[in-house]
């Protein structure tokens, strides 16, 4: 008996939710039992005649996750690799067919055997079909390839070591005794040798870990898998293959999802609130307040009275006081005036007599006010309450708008009493806003600048971190302590690649894909109308697996085209134990598909990788798609 293993690819489960004995053969997918490439394999091919006979051929199933994950495709090819094991215990002659990542899946068993030293003798052949491999790179240090549990092993490990050099390191910068082998310095040494032996445990067992790991990047390894597997492999691949193409050429990609500018609107917005957060920040910072105090006072209030100015316009402000508490609880009009007429006139005697009177009143109400409580300074010389009163802050912000502009624009010029306090009052009524609408203007350019900075900067990091998440999930690289840095249409430890498929195969492969496509934008665009009113409504997943099929793709047409499929069994029948079957050599397809396997066997092949190459649009199309494959959407 001979046997051929099927292996899945990615997203394999995905399509329909009929169950297998549900659907037909159209509808099932290649791999799966009654498809048209099992059909096509049992009629094609024959187990090839042994002394005892002609055996029957047998098309297994080799099923997986399907997840775009390292992780899972290496958990999948130890799986397989047992497997394979069984077959081998059978003593006859097997196949593997491996589409899409299903191919990664047989190397990573490969590798699994390799690392084994098990040449797996009855594997005839293993193909692949449009399988992009990923070139993973090993992170130098081996503290970056440790998982998370390991780290911190290894940390708490080195903690010993770490005090007993701390130690050592200050104790060389002192003088005098040292607390450590004074009197014996080779306890020092015992110590230090006591405290390197936990690390160096753990960093042994870490390391013989590691090494079992990642056991497919020792050379021995590869060199091996290539001597036992090399010359079993066939690959076939499609020239414009999606999955191939797009991964190859991923790396080289540059993908813009912030554009330069996307943050200035976001960011500039936050000047409608500056002047209140502004005020805010002023409000509630000691430090601030004080320094404006102190501002105020070595400027705008920097005129120093004479003394006896200084002494009239305090009795004066004290006689105002008095006169406002030892009025009748009823005072009426007349008595009022008479006071403050008194006061009036007490003031302007004063003005006729010393100059800049004026200056010195404002210098000593804003003293009283800020600076002095009782007629005695606050400590420190600063504000009253050091900036912590918000009462005071809040007043002499208040003063400084209001008092000290009208003051500022001659308010201190106007003799009268009650136009004054008008003029104070409608002043900031009219200035203030015109100013903070200035300030909050230039505010604005300031901080619409500092966004424009902020956003390019950001830009660039946010792209820089999306690029190397979109990469990593497209090459569902979800391992520790690797990087994926390519694709290419090989095994790393094969150093030539095949040629792709010839034209003849490869157009009707092109041209069933191109027809899949037509019909689903057709059916798509009649509906497209229906997806808002439709019960339920489609998610972004659904309305594509509804509408599409994944046909529309050359990665995912291959077995759909019988002249492929015959191609495989053209590749099988030659493979030790397999032979074609009289149906096959009676089809004229069997010669067509034995020129295509000649024309791919018989060209040499190329050390080159698909992206050394310059990208054409289709290669371009192949990377959106690949991008466009990372995307999950939540129901």
């Amino acid at each position: 008996m001979a046997t051929v293993v099927a292996v899945h690819g990615t997203f394999a489960h995905m399509g329909s939710d009929k169950s297998a004995a549900e659907r037909s053969q159209a509808e099932l997918q290649w791999w799966e039992a009654g498809s048209a490439f099992e059909s096509d394999m049992r009629t094609l091919l024959e187990a090839a005649p042994g002394p005892e006979g002609p055996g029957n051929l047998e098309v297994s199933r080799f099923e997986w996750s399907g997840e775009n994950s390292e992780l899972a495709r290496r958990e999948a090819g130890k799986r397989l690799y047992g497997e394979l094991k069984t077959l081998e215990a059978k003593g006859e002659p097997y196949c593997v067919v491996g589409h899409s990542h299903g191919g990664s899946v047989v190397n990573w068993a490969l590798l699994e055997s390799a690392a084994r030293k098990d040449e797996l003798k009855h594997l005839k052949r293993w193909i692949t079909v449009g399988t992009p491999f990923v070139t993973l790179r090993r992170e130098p240090l081996l503290f970056q390839r440790l998982p998370l549990l390991a780290k911190i092993a290894f940390v708490a490990s080195l903690m010993l070591l770490l005090m007993f050099l701390v130690y050592v390191l200050i104790e060389a910068f002192q003088s005098g005794q040292r607390l450590i082998g004074s009197a014996i310095p080779t306890v020092l040494l015992v110590t230090g040798a006591m405290m390197s032996l936990p690390i160096l445990v753990v960093h042994f067992f870490l390391k013989y870990w590691d090494g079992r790991a990642h056991v497919h990047h020792r050379r021995p390894v590869r060199e091996r898998a290539k001597r036992y597997f090399g010359a079993r492999w066939q690959s076939l691949t499609h020239g414009d293959d999606e999955a191939v193409q797009g991964l190859a050429f991923l790396p080289g990609a540059k993908l813009y999802f912030f554009d330069r500018a996307f943050a200035i609107s976001s960011i500039t917005l936050i000047s409608v609130v500056s002047l209140p957060l502004l005020y805010v920040v002023l409000l509630s910072s000691p430090t601030l307040m004080v320094g404006i105090g102190n501002l105020l006072k070595g400027t705008l209030f920097h005129a120093t009275p004479l003394p006896e100015v200084e002494r009239e316009l305090r009795e004066i402000r004290a006689r105002k006081i008095e006169a406002q508490q030892t009025q009748a609880p009823q005072p009426t009009a007349t008595t009022e005036r008479r006071a403050y007429g008194d006061l009036r006139v007490q003031r302007r005697q004063l003005d006729a007599q010393y100059t800049n009177v004026k200056a010195a009143d404002r210098n000593l109400r804003y003293r009283a006010r800020f600076f002095e409580r009782g007629g005695k300074p606050c400590p420190g010389g600063v504000i009253c309450g050091a900036g912590k009163d918000l009462r005071v802050n809040s007043g002499l912000l208040l003063h400084l708008v209001t008092d000290e502009i009208s003051s500022a624009i001659g308010g201190d010029s106007i003799g009268a009493r009650w136009q004054g306090v008008i003029l104070s009052l409608l002043v900031p009524a009219i200035v203030v806003p015109i100013a903070f609408a200035l300030l909050a203007w230039g505010l604005m350019l300031l901080i619409r600048i500092l966004a424009s900075l902020i956003s390019s900067g950001a830009a660039h990091v946010l792209n820089i971190l999306t690029n190397a998440e979109v990469k990593r999930a497209a090459f569902g690289n979800d391992t520790e302590g690797e990087i994926a840095v390519a694709a290419v249409d090989r095994p790393i430890w094969i150093e030539t690649s095949p040629p792709r498929l010839p034209s003849g195969v490869a157009d009707l492969v092109t041209a069933y894909s191109n027809g899949i496509a037509t019909q689903s934008l057709a059916k798509f665009r009649r509906v497209i109308g229906q997806l808002a009113s439709a019960e339920p409504q489609h998610t972004a997943d659904t309305a594509i697996t509804t509408y599409f099929t994944w046909k529309e793709l050359v990665h995912s047409s291959y077995f759909d085209v019988p002249e492929f499929r015959k191609l495989v069994a053209q590749s099988l029948s030659r493979a030790e134990g397999f032979a074609p079957s009289a149906a096959f050599l009676a089809d004229p397809d069997h010669a067509h598909s034995a020129q295509w396997l000649a024309e791919i066997d018989g060209s040499a092949g190329t050390k080159a990788t698909p992206a050394s190459v310059p990208p054409t649009e289709k290669d371009a199309g192949a990377v959106a798609a690949a991008v466009a494959s990372t995307v999950k959407a939540e129901p």
